[in-house]
Parts: structure tokens; C-alpha cells; sequence
């Protein structure tokens, strides 16, 4: 900066290397070496505003996936990349991943652990390696990437995680150990099943055929299965195939599910065999709802008809502003659950966050923040709901919009001031 005739420089730390000794072949990663990159994270946060993590590819996906399930409560982003070709080799990959990681990093709030390869930024649960020869090494077969980076960075804000900005972020390190992945296929014996299921292994991926099929003249096979859900292994039943979610349409699909083995819906094997080794490592949950977690979805996909969501899309935003006008949680919550966001608009660009905030609804502010409402957001007469909350005087809804990040735009500071002098 200058300071009269004289040019000063001022240091500014624009991002800081760490390096692990020794480094490791992504192929000997362990869930030690998950937790580590997790405390690192959690050791450093409050300091920077994303993380980009240099990692091997070949166990990338397993990476991403379990440091998604690790990581709770996340506001900043969290990007793994790698490449193909060494970086010090003159042809190479590397270089443009890790100035394109940077740049989404330190740009962008994508609150998410994700995955960035070959121009694309996947979400990092569903990502899977696909190709070993070339530089387009990775897909999201189930969920669009969630920014492309071509001649213009463009984002994919409607799939973008919301973050929940009034939780403390944790990571949880706790992993366990005794789960695998056992892959079905034609001729499969009872003896390699019951080897497999036998203790102490506490949870199986099954990858089944199709959408989630088995061979239902196996009683031998059905057995083994039933006799390990009994005892309390969870089987998360996921498919082989690239493309496609496990249902229960087929006779053969629900003779699984009769054994006992929970739908992992789209998930990739990487991202299954992850959420198991998390959810089983949670000492709080008790067996059923160990399972209940397993079986959710980690996707953002709903499955309406493109009518339904035209009509969800057209009123649920005027509906929940009603909700948030009147104070009813519940009604929000449904809402949510319907698969609308609580950040949308109605008519005069108002969200529900701006009507409570006019209303001095405290308690439905606190549940659209956790929600991850935008405090952003601004109306037709450019108003934000903090604008909204100083107008009408809510002051314990403005020290909590203040607190989670909302802030007045250099024209609106003289206006707040006169505001908030009661």
C-alpha cells in the first residue's frame, strides 16, 4: 500500500503448502490417512477459505466420498485433484487441475467436499474412475458435474449443497474397518458368500446385476444373506452398472430386500463402501437407524414427473413464505422434504427468509439458516433479509443474519446506521 511518498509492502498470506511425510501412493491409503487429511482440515479451518487436497487418482473417489461423510457441517470447499501424467513432465495434466481447484476454491462458496478433473467439479460422493488412459479419468455417472470450467467458470448453483451456517464444523475420524465389497456373478457359491459374511465383518456393498438384481432360484444364497442381516451385518445392496439406481421392480431385486439388505439406491460402490465404514463407526446410532442412514440416497436427484415439478416449482414459493409469514416449521419442513428450496423466490423475489425476517420470526430464521437459506438473496427493490430485519426493528434477527455472514452493501451502511440509532 502507500503511505505518502513512500511504497510500503504489506505480506498478505494467500495460501499456505503442506506436505505429508512420506508421501504415499494413493493405493496404500488407509482410513488413517483419511483421518489425517481430516484433522489437517479441521486444525486449519477458521484460517483459509477453501482446502484443495493433491492426491493420487486411483483411490480418489474413496477419498472424496468418505472425506464428504467426515467432514460435518461443512462451509467452505473442500477440492481434491490429481492427474494422469506427472506435473513435471512437459505434456501433462496437472498444472491445469490445480489452478483450476485453486480458482473454484478461492472463489466460490461450494460448501462441499468435491472432485476436480479435467475441467469438471464433481461432487465428490459421486464420483467414480472410469478411464486409466485418459485425461477425462473420472465421471459422476448419476449427478452433472457441479461446475464446468471452460472459457467462463460456470456453477451449478441448483445442485450446489446449501451450508448449514449456524453449525460448528466437526470431523468425525471414526471409521470402521470391518466392512468389503463382495461383487456377484454368475456361479458364485454358497461357501464364498458365507466365508465372506463371516465375522468380524460388521458390513457388505453387495453388487448385484441390473437394478439391484440377484438370482432368486439361489435359496443357498438368499440364506447366507438372511442369516447375516439377522445377526446384524448391514448389506447395502448397490448395482454394477456405470448408470441407474437399485429398485425393487424385479423379482429378483426383492428377494434381496426380503433378506434383509437395504437399497443403496445410486450410489457409487466407492461412496457406499465409505457412508458404511462411517455410519457403522457411529457409536450413537443404534442398529436400525445405522441402517436407515445406509440406505439414504446421496444424490440431490428427485424422481417427479416433469408436471409435478412444474407445479411443485410454481407454488411452493409462495406457500412457504406463507409459512414463514405465520411461523409453521412443519410446513417449511414438508416443503423441504418435497424437494423445494427454501432459498426460492416468489413473485416479488422475496424469499422466506425475507418474510420472517420482516416479521421478527426468530425461531424460523434459525431453521432456514440450518436449512441453508441465502442470506444473500435480494427482492425486486433490492432489499435482503437483513435490510428487512433493520426496517422493522427485529434486532435479535439481525445480531443472528450478522452472525451467519449477511452484511449491508456500501450504499445501504448509511441507511442501516440511521436504522438501527432507535
Amino acid at each position: 500500500y502507500y503511505h505518502g511518498s513512500k511504497h510500503l509492502i504489506q505480506p498478505v498470506e494467500v495460501y499456505t503448502v503442506m506436505e505429508y511425510s512420506p508421501l504415499l501412493d494413493s493405493c496404500n491409503m488407509t482410513t488413517d490417512d483419511w483421518a489425517s487429511i481430516g484433522k489437517d482440515i479441521e486444525k486449519n479451518y477458521e484460517k483459509y477459505d477453501g482446502f484443495v487436497i493433491l492426491h493420487g487418482t486411483d483411490t480418489m473417489a474413496y477419498t472424496a466420498s468418505a472425506l464428504s461423510f467426515m467432514c460435518e457441517h461443512l462451509g467452505k470447499p473442500v477440492i481434491l485433484t490429481g492427474s494422469q501424467v506427472p506435473i513435471y513432465e512437459m505434456r501433462n495434466d496437472g498444472r491445469d487441475n490445480l489452478l483450476g481447484a485453486l480458482l473454484i476454491a478461492g472463489q466460490f462458496v461450494i460448501p462441499e467436499v468435491c472432485l476436480y478433473f479435467h475441467h469438471k467439479l464433481y461432487r465428490g460422493n459421486r464420483v467414480t474412475k472410469v478411464d486409466a488412459g485418459s485425461f477425462n479419468a473420472f465421471s459422476s455417472p448419476n449427478l452433472a458435474p457441479l461446475a464446468n470450467a471452460e472459457v467462463d467458470i460456470k456453477i451449478n448453483w441448483d445442485t450446489v449443497w446449501r451450508a448449514n451456517t449456524t453449525a460448528k464444523f466437526t470431523v468425525s475420524t471414526e471409521m470402521n474397518r470391518n466392512v468389503g465389497l463382495l461383487r456377484l456373478f454368475p456361479g458364485i457359491t454358497a461357501e464364498t458368500v458365507r466365508a465372506f459374511l463371516q465375522p468380524p465383518m460388521e458390513g457388505i456393498v453387495l453388487e448385484t446385476y441390473g437394478s439391484g438384481n440377484a438370482p432368486n432360484n439361489r435359496p443357498d444364497l438368499l440364506a447366507e444373506f438372511r442369516k447375516a442381516t439377522e445377526r446384524g451385518v448391514v448389506i447395502v445392496n448397490c448395482t454394477q452398472c456405470l448408470r441407474g439406481s437399485v429398485t425393487t421392480s424385479y423379482a429378483t431385486g426383492k428377494a434381496l430386500c426380503d433378506a434383509g439388505l437395504m437399497p443403496g439406491c445410486d450410489m457409487t460402490p466407492e461412496a457406499a463402501l465409505s457412508k458404511l465404514s462411517y455410519v457403522l463407526a457411529r457409536k450413537n446410532l443404534s442398529l436400525q437407524q445405522k441402517k436407515k442412514v445406509c440406505s439414504k440416497t446421496t444424490a440431490m436427484t428427485l424422481f417427479h414427473s416433469y408436471e409435478l415439478e412444474a407445479i411443485r416449482d410454481a407454488l411452493n414459493p409462495t406457500l412457504a413464505c406463507a409459512a414463514a409469514k405465520i411461523g409453521d416449521i412443519e410446513a417449511l419442513e414438508a416443503i423441504r422434504e418435497m424437494g423445494s428450496s427454501l432459498s426460492m423466490a416468489d413473485y416479488d423475489g422475496r424469499t422466506p427468509l425475507h418474510i420472517a425476517a420482516c416479521e421478527g420470526n426468530l425461531k424460523v430464521v434459525q431453521y432456514l439458516l440450518e436449512q441453508g437459506a441465502t442470506v444473500y438473496a435480494r427482492d425486486r427493490y433490492g432489499d435482503t433479509p437483513l435490510t428487512n430485519a433493520v426496517r422493522f426493528r427485529h434486532k435479535d434477527v439481525v445480531k443472528l443474519l450478522r452472525k451467519t455472514g449477511a452484511h449491508f452493501c456500501q450504499s445501504e451502511i448509511e441507511d442501516a446506521g440511521n436504522e438501527l440509532c432507535w
